[in-house]
């Protein structure tokens, strides 16, 4: 059984520190008559060559012994000498051999114990390797290889506020210069890098208090003859007010809402006024101030303007969805419970929500613009789908009596359902999305006008 390192040098400086008496060393002591039985050494009792020699644990004395046959015997060779070729010449006393010989331990040569420990096995351990045989440690660089490649990229770490502070100036220099397609690109970079910033509150509340407002976002919408950098601008707008009450806040206090409400009625094309109902929305959704200030006469008659406008349905829609979200918004305030929201509740009724839309007839013309725009919706699954639910939250308390009595509005709502029933079978991944929304109808059906006929 192989033994430890730590064992075996245990066990070579107990047996020749165990035989290191000379003969001669205590000249009055009587000599060692050597059996084959174990006896005891006196301390400095010279012994002869050839035996063997231990340290009882018991007694902690040193006993001696022939060399059985089965050991052995008597040999030329020393029987404590663990490395072949290299014997005890003679038992000297302790101490004696290793203070007169630097080179040797206990009597033993430095350069045979170092070999013999050469052969004494250790632990070992095997890097793990992955699939195919590639060790695992090769896959991952080391601390020096990163170090290296930082400093060879010449990487330079900057704060949201100093990017913020860089993108500034940048686009001062780039707003003046808009000639050619580099120039364009280079203002597309910018707006996307401040939009990505602005998604984080903290970084939306600090474009505005260091003037982004003025300084990037009015000067894009004022471009009169460049609708793809308002479009820009109004999406960045709307980035900064989304979920964000502080920045809302603040854009009011900048004369923000009535800026905004103009640019959405200037906006002609698709991807304007979405981009502006983006902005508008985010800043009156939640925020009764705002809509106390921009829902008025002027702003729902820009609102049901873009009705009116040539561009793609899915952005006429938005317009009836922020409308019917609107209201959602404040019902649930309304008819919360609790004095901690007892402040929420005057807000709200301090917009006059139903009374200005009752005002302006939105109940009429919701219905002609849905009436106007059937023949749009019927291939349309999406749209009819969020058209209906947005019908839907602005019957309740509102516009129920009017439709119910507009034959006009159930035919569209009779067509609809019809053709989707029509189509139920065309594609089978959207059979149970097109019954739902067939449902969603009939629901709203039946609400205003009892149970459907199938004549139109």
């Amino acid at each position: 059984m192989d033994l430890p390192v730590w064992k075996l040098a245990l066990v070579l400086s107990v047996f020749v520190g165990s035989i290191s008496t000379k003969a001669g060393t205590g000249p009055n002591e009587p000599k060692f008559v050597a059996t084959h039985e174990w006896q005891e050494l006196k301390e400095g009792q010279p012994i002869p060559q050839g035996l063997h020699v231990r340290i009882n644990l018991t007694t902690g004395k040193k006993e001696a012994k022939l060399l059985d046959p089965a050991d052995g015997g008597p040999s030329t060779d020393s029987s404590l000498s663990m490395v072949p070729g290299e014997e005890l010449k003679d038992h000297q006393a302790a101490g004696a051999g290793a203070a007169s010989d630097p080179q040797t331990v206990a009597g033993m040569k430095l350069e045979a114990l170092r070999e013999a420990l050469k052969d004494i096995p250790a632990n070992t351990y095997e890097e793990d390797v992955a699939e195919g045989g590639e060790a695992v440690g090769s896959r991952f660089k080391s601390y020096e290889q990163i170090k290296q490649e930082l400093k060879d990229a010449n990487v330079e770490l900057k704060s949201d506020s100093e990017i913020m502070t860089d993108l500034f100036d940048r686009f001062e220099r780039a707003l003046q210069h808009t000639s050619g397609p580099a120039d364009r690109q280079e203002l597309d970079v910018l707006f996307e890098d401040l939009e990505y910033l602005a998604h984080q509150i903290d970084n939306a509340l600090q474009f505005i208090d260091r003037g982004g407002v003025e300084k990037i976002v009015w000067p894009s919408l004022n471009r009169t003859g460049d609708a793809q950098t308002r479009t820009r601008a109004l999406k960045l707008l709307g980035t900064i007010v989304q979920n964000n009450p502080k920045a809302k806040v603040a854009l009011v206090e900048r004369n923000g809402g009535p800026n905004l409400l103009s640019a959405l009625g200037r906006a002609s094309t698709t991807d304007e006024i979405s981009a502006a109902l983006y902005a508008f929305g985010g800043l009156v959704r939640k925020f009764p101030f705002a809509q106390k200030q921009l829902l008025t006469p002027h702003g729902y008659s820009v609102l049901y303007g873009v009705w009116e406008k040539k561009v793609e349905l899915k952005v006429k829609v938005k317009v009836l969805q922020l409308i019917a979200d609107v209201l959602v918004d404040y019902r649930s305030a309304i008819a919360a419970a609790g004095e901690n929201d007892a402040t929420t509740r005057e807000q709200y009724r301090s917009t006059k929500l139903l009374e200005g839309l009752e005002r302006t007839e939105f109940c009429k013309h919701s219905a002609a613009f849905f009436h106007q725009h059937k023949a749009a919706l019927i291939p349309e699954d999406n749209l009819t789908d969020e058209t209906v639910k947005a019908l839907h939250a602005c019957r309740h308390q509102l516009c129920h009596e009017p439709w119910s009595q507009c034959p006009l509005f159930r035919h569209t709502l009779l067509v609809l359902r019809n053709n989707l029933d029509h189509r139920l079978d065309e594609d089978v991944e959207l059979v149970e999305y097109r019954r739902e929304i067939k449902r969603s109808i009939d629901e709203l059906v039946v609400d205003l006008y009892g149970q459907p006929k199938d004549e139109l």
